[in-house]
């Protein structure tokens, strides 16, 4: 398991959301968003619109698999 802490920079809205998906479903690992006492399944477009990712705000980056290390380093390069 990896665990990475990014501080979210600029956000395009729902292209946003629809992005952070799209980047996920490259990764055979399990990718986590958590913010506060949510978590979200990055691959569920209904769970990160319920999250909420907006600018500013504090995330932990959560992945667990067999590339987990490049499912999270990419999390953490789109993000920032």
């Amino acid at each position: 398991m990896v665990e990475k802490l990014v501080k979210v920079g600029i956000t395009d809205g729902d292209r946003t959301v629809a992005k952070i998906v799209q980047l996920a479903s490259n990764y055979k690992s399990k990718v986590m968003l958590v913010k506060g006492g949510m978590t979200a399944n990055a691959k569920s477009i209904m769970g990160v619109m319920a999250i909420g990712v907006y600018e500013g705000e504090d995330f932990k980056i959560v992945t667990e698999g067999t590339d987990e290390a490049s499912a999270a380093e990419a999390f953490y390069d789109y993000l920032k």
